[in-house]
């Protein structure tokens, strides 16, 4: 008989009482620091280390070491594919022309032309998207013995390029094109010519001058706008593999085929120059009250006729829907331009309300994730859907796909892409299907509440910050949803920063600083933590991760791996066993909603939320001291200042805080006395215990975990 563990029960944990993750590892580095350096001596050194110190690795790679022990998991961004084909378009565009299936129906796209605002940068502005081609390579003047080399121009241009009399370039694109803007300088250029050809067949280095059909020829001067109409038959070729390989890029991927140009100059008298080449644009650009506006043009197929994917000059005076102005469909599709990440995106949304499009999606995963040795990935960029967020549209908007509203979309697109993650999850139960949510609520939101069926594991990026409040947006009293997922068997990657107050923050990169956050930080962990169910990680103040060393900006010390330096293993050695009930006597917390109504207790199994009663694991929180503020007696409001405990098996967490959080005041001048409920030793940060104590002086912010002493005979 088969019997199927769950990924939960399959990790084996390296700490007796805390799962702990890495988070894109990579680029290991040996340590500089003098007394690490012997232990550390070089990057495989460091990788082997990061192998056996904890239970997963996100997003991160070991190329100096097969990591053998942690459990590796992958990005994956299922709701977009990029413009600029890649390794994973390659292969899905291959698959689809193998079944003979059109590529483009892996797209959401605009019905009608669509206005909508975008910030004022430059998110796209190196692709496509705003006119620069994706690969431009120039051949050398060739010889009597053999053709000229090849070589890759780098885009944008910085400097002209010098050309000769009878010197090709090669453009190759991802989609079809309808012209290029070329601009030259030099003199005598009225009696030369620029000829344009497209490729026929695939290319090679022995038939670089073959198979290549006319679109233009055109006189040549300082600005030339070459526009076409596309031939009849442009098919995608593949390029030679000495070819590919010399070009690099994305030329030289499994499958690559690209609609490739030959551009001729001939007759030049004299040297000319190229000073720019660049795309048409097929968006409208705009200006309104210092606001950007953009319009992208809608695709409509019943303004196609002849149903061939293009809308000729024909065609496009007699259209039905005057609205919809595309010429090709790809310049339609869903783009939050403005809304990317930098000047190389040009993410494209992808219709995941098709069946069809999720099986295809989901093969390429698992393909991937063979290849790699993943055993799952997460997708880092959950919130970004076809939403009002992404589209905050003044015109048009509806989705050909959909026959909605882009504003409207984004519930239906999270149904979508839960019914996605799901199919992922039943066709590989030991799959780990995640995303990062960060801090964001998934239960206060009935629009995202699909998003917890389809993942069986979050990444909270920003979830603990050495000055958490009590009651502020998403403070302690409003973790309750934490506890709502791990009910619901869900893993979580407890993330800890020192971004948000705390001693590093406010006072200095100091060793003591730094042990008082790092102990903080793990402590509140330990309040949120269900074994076996979550994992820690901690950083700094920043969201630029990696296996480096630190520097003086980052830690009280340069030198050390970040990852050594950051994870409090000393501390986490200590086994203090599974949380437990608290001791009796002591008031249960009640937990808030964002308006900071009590909705439930510490102690609860179940919580009522949007008419629905959803089972809850008890947090045991309890109450060691409260400071509440003077209110009428009918009325209720969280403690002015608190300290709120979890007891352990073998272990008492303690954490002192106020309302709000980041408050540098109260994390200076704050300090209580308390008396304990037994006899205990402090955990130090170096993993060593105090001496025996029965009450404890807390500052603000301060969090510390206990161990309880031997009963004295």
């Amino acid at each position: 008989m088969m019997v199927l563990v769950s990924t939960s029960n399959a990790v084996s944990q390296i700490y007796p009482s805390a799962g702990t993750a890495w988070v894109l590892t990579g680029n290991q580095q040996a340590a500089t620091a003098p007394h690490l350096q012997q232990q550390f001596n070089s990057a495989t050194a460091v990788s082997q280390w990061e192998d056996s110190h904890a239970d997963i690795s996100i997003g991160g790679h070991y190329r100096q070491y097969k990591a053998n022990k942690i459990i590796q998991l992958g990005y994956m961004y299922s709701q977009k594919l990029d413009w600029q084909m890649g390794k994973k378009e390659q292969q899905l565009r291959h698959w689809m022309t193998e079944k003979q299936q059109d590529y483009e129906s892996l797209f959401l796209h605009f019905q009608d032309d669509t206005q909508f605002e975008i910030p004022n940068n430059q998110h796209g502005a190196h692709t496509p998207l705003y006119g620069m081609p994706e690969f431009v390579a120039v051949q050398q003047a060739s010889t009597l013995s053999q053709q000229g080399q090849i070589t890759r121009i780098r885009m944008p241009m910085q400097q002209g390029l010098a050309l000769k009399n009878n010197q090709s370039l090669y453009l190759f694109s991802s989609e079809k094109l309808t012209g290029l803007d070329i601009e030259l300088s030099g003199e005598q250029l009225e009696h030369a010519n620029m000829i344009i050809t497209h490729a026929t067949q695939d290319i090679s280095t022995n038939t670089l001058e073959y198979g290549w059909k006319p679109l233009l020829k055109q006189p040549l001067s300082t600005i030339l706008t070459s526009r076409w109409s596309l031939p009849t038959s442009w098919p995608r070729v593949a390029i030679a593999a000495p070819l590919s390989a010399q070009l690099g890029g994305h030329l030289n991927i499994k499958h690559a085929r690209f609609f490739v140009l030959k551009i001729t100059f001939n007759n030049l008298a004299t040297d000319a120059t190229l000073t720019k080449i660049r795309l048409p644009s097929w968006y409208q650009w705009s200006e309104k009250s210092n606001k950007h506006f953009v319009t992208i043009p809608g695709w409509d197929p019943i303004n196609d006729n002849n149903n061939d994917g293009y809308i000729d000059d024909r065609e496009y005076q007699q259209r039905l829907n005057r609205h919809a102005s595309a010429r090709l469909p790809y310049q339609a599709r869903l783009i939050p331009l403005g809304r990317m990440w930098n000047e190389m995106s040009a993410l494209c949304y992808v219709n995941l309300f098709s069946a069809d499009n999720r099986t295809l999606l989901s093969n390429y995963l698992q393909q991937h994730w063979h290849q790699r040795g993943y055993q799952g990935a997460y997708n880092d960029s959950l919130y970004r859907v076809p939403n009002r967020t992404q589209f905050p549209t003044t015109q048009g908007g509806k989705i050909l796909e959909l026959q909605l509203p882009v504003r409207q979309a984004g519930s239906f697109y999270w149904q979508s892409l839960s019914a996605f993650n799901q199919h992922l999850q039943h066709i590989n139960s030991q799959a780990w299907i995640g995303a990062n949510i960060s801090d964001l609520n998934l239960f206060s939101q009935p629009d995202l509440q699909p998003l917890v069926a389809g993942f069986n594991f979050f990444v909270r990026e920003d979830y603990i910050h050495p000055s958490l409040g009590l009651s502020q947006q998403r403070g302690l009293l409003q973790r309750w949803e934490h506890f709502l997922l791990s009910a619901q068997g869900k893993r979580s990657v407890l993330m800890a920063h020192m971004r948000k107050g705390g001693k590093v923050r406010w006072q200095g990169h100091s060793q003591t600083n730094w042990q008082h956050d790092q102990t903080t930080n793990l402590a509140i962990f330990y309040l949120l933590n269900n074994p076996p169910l979550d994992f820690y990680q901690q950083w700094n103040q920043s969201f630029y991760y990696s296996s480096k060393n630190t520097r003086v900006d980052n830690y009280f010390q340069p030198g050390i791996p970040n990852n050594v330096a950051y994870q409090p293993t000393a501390m986490l050695q200590q086994d203090i066993g599974n949380p437990i009930p608290a001791p009796a006597n002591y008031p249960a917390i009640e937990y808030v909603d964002s308006a900071n109504n009590t909705i439930a207790s510490s102690t609860d199994t179940q919580i009522t939320l949007n008419k629905q009663t959803l089972p809850i694991t008890p947090s045991h929180w309890f109450y060691l001291y409260r400071k509440s503020a003077l209110t009428l007696p009918w009325q209720t409001t969280a403690p002015q200042e608190a300290v709120i405990a979890r007891q352990y098996q073998q272990g008492l967490i303690l954490y002192y805080t106020d309302l709000k959080g980041k408050n540098k005041q109260f994390s200076e001048l704050a300090s209580i006395t308390l008396e304990l409920p037994g006899r205990y030793r402090r955990l130090n940060a170096n993993g060593s215990l105090s001496d025996v104590i029965s009450t404890i002086t807390l500052t603000g912010y301060q969090g510390i975990i206990l161990v309880p002493a031997p009963q004295s005979l």
